[in-house]
């Protein structure tokens, strides 16, 4: 019973219009996680803008690993690029202009109306998102739900919050506390 409700709640997350930022892509691909987001989600939508901000990583020895990573589920077709139309791009520019919001989240802001959720992990790109009525989730949240829904273990899920934080991926010690005490209790209701 309870695996056919997990199997259910999924296949909802697999027909929800997702578009991403940059950074959710690069810290999953960096610590091996990628897929989970074809596995959520089925197909990811990043903007133009966004792939070619993670494919520029070629050029770079550190990002180089997880733009090919990018760039084969793009070629792959689970990860789609979209263009914004004339509208959305006077709309990311005057987002952008918010100091607090970098290009990629700009862009990934002005198109958000055409989507069910975005992937931003910035506090302000968070905060800018919320306050325009999107529904969100971060790098953590998507780690966490990939843990929820049985695509990984939860020692698998611990290693891979140690491995974020390897990355240079900050969390805070209260939300880790706080992460770590919704997957023990995900854990718990799992070994009823």
């Amino acid at each position: 019973m309870g695996q056919m409700i997990l199997n259910q709640m999924l296949e909802r997350l697999r027909n929800l219009r997702v578009i991403s930022n940059t950074s959710p892509l690069i810290y999953l691909s960096k610590i091996g996680k990628l897929e989970l987001l074809r596995d959520i989600y089925s197909t990811v939508y990043v903007p133009g803008a966004v792939a070619t901000e993670i494919l520029r990583g070629k050029e770079l020895s550190n990002g180089f690993a997880s733009a090919i990573e990018v760039e084969g589920a793009i070629d792959n077709g689970w990860i789609q690029v979209i263009e914004l139309d004339a509208k959305e791009e006077n709309v990311a520019e005057k987002y952008s202009i918010d100091p607090g919001i970098h290009p990629g989240e700009a862009v990934v802001l002005a198109v958000g109306h055409r989507f069910d959720l975005l992937l931003l992990d910035d506090l302000g790109a968070r905060t800018f998102a919320k306050a325009l009525g999107f529904d969100i989730v971060g790098t953590i949240g998507i780690i966490l739900q990939a843990y929820d829904y049985g695509l990984m273990s939860f020692n698998e899920f611990e290693e891979s919050l140690d491995d974020l934080v390897h990355y240079d991926f900050w969390i805070h010690p209260h939300l880790k506390r706080r992460i770590m005490s919704e997957a023990e209790s995900i854990k718990n209701l799992k070994n009823i």
